[in-house]
């Protein structure tokens, strides 16, 4: 099944992901992911979420996928999704979704409504990070409608630096420093662009919500960190 410029490929992705920067943000990190397995396995479209009891947090990284089509999807279509985590339990850990029969009722519809709404795209993949029997995180991937569909050789190479991005996961992972007391995940991701002197209107898109979202934000966390304005805030958390 394999050509010769794929086991090149393969072992490119797999040394690059071995050789991430661990120290890197949050977002940073995810992007470098996502742009690595676009440059070494043609993966242009992707996004990258992080699981909590098998839910998806609703701050991705994205490469190449628009704000509407990842906001579309949170809001309205997730749960028809054959690859969300609530669908995927005792699945493989990487799934073409027209692998995913078991439950054509909502695979349908997805296809019907999602996908040809957004009809920029026609194809799904997913691959998924786990520790143990608890997934960490979930990479998707999708074709658009001038790509081939994707083929179980694309599964198998996943296959083959999984293993290796996971790992690299966990270290990155466990490098992050502590987070201040009482400061969610969603506030971590706002003082991160917040340190790198994104505004409000800025970080709102980058994080799919509204600008007033931000400033409630903002606001809670000037309380929580106990400062007054944005530049001490980003001085303590810098410090951190």
């Amino acid at each position: 099944m394999f050509e010769g410029k794929d086991y090149e490929n393969v072992l490119k992705t797999v040394f690059q992901l071995s050789n991430i920067d661990i120290q890197q943000s949050r977002e940073d990190f995810k992007l470098n992911v996502l742009e690595i397995l676009r440059d070494t396995l043609c993966y242009h479209h992707s996004v990258f979420w992080e699981v909590t009891e098998g839910e998806l947090n609703e701050t991705p990284t994205v490469l190449n996928i628009e704000q509407y089509t990842v906001q579309d999807y949170l809001t309205t279509y997730k749960y028809y999704d054959p690859l969300h985590p609530a669908n995927m339990q005792n699945q493989p850990t990487i799934q073409l979704i027209h692998q995913h029969d078991n439950i054509s009722l909502k695979k349908k519809n997805y296809y019907q409504d999602y996908f040809l709404k957004h009809t920029y795209f026609k194809d799904e993949m997913v691959m998924y990070l786990k520790d143990g029997h608890n997934s960490l995180a979930a990479i998707g991937f999708l074709r658009n409608k001038d790509e081939k569909n994707f083929h179980l050789k694309d599964t198998l190479k996943l296959s083959y630096v999984r293993k290796a991005l996971e790992n690299v996961y966990l270290l990155w992972k466990n490098a992050q420093p502590t987070r201040l007391n009482h400061i969610t995940m969603r506030e971590e991701e706002l003082l991160n662009y917040i340190c790198k002197g994104y505004k409000n209107h800025e970080i709102a898109k980058l994080l799919f919500v509204s600008e007033n979202t931000i400033k409630k934000h903002l606001q809670n966390l000037y309380r929580k960190c106990q400062v007054s304005n944005r530049t001490q805030l980003a001085l303590i958390y810098s410090k951190l």
